[in-house]
């Protein structure tokens, strides 16, 4: 299956956002929707997943073939946290999509 993670930092939340989620989220799963078309993945296996450890209890029970997000910045808030998960997706095979190169700018460096 296609696994979309999708993440916002609360810090991207603009004053038009008023403290919800729900647009920068939807925005996100356009963009993500978007590149899965332009790769030609197919569509009908797709789960999308708001909560990282959701995501990787299922990618511990090798159901994930493939990882698309909006930049690898998203899978981690620390250097230390997102080899590790690299780490774990490169050793269980699962193809990495990223929307964007980089950990994007929404990333807290």
């Amino acid at each position: 299956m296609t696994a979309v993670y999708l993440l916002v930092w609360k810090h991207e939340l603009t004053d038009a956002d008023a403290g919800s989620f729900e647009r920068p989220l939807a925005v996100q799963k356009e963009k993500c929707l978007k590149h899965i078309r332009e790769k030609g993945v197919d569509e009908s296996q797709i789960v999308f997943y708001t909560s990282r450890s959701d995501l990787f209890r299922d990618v511990e029970r090798d159901r994930v073939a493939r990882l698309v997000m909006n930049d690898i910045g998203r899978l981690a808030a620390t250097q230390e946290d997102l080899e590790g998960a690299l780490f774990e997706l490169k050793m269980r095979k699962i193809e990495i999509l990223c929307v964007e190169e980089g950990f994007g700018e929404g990333k807290q460096k």
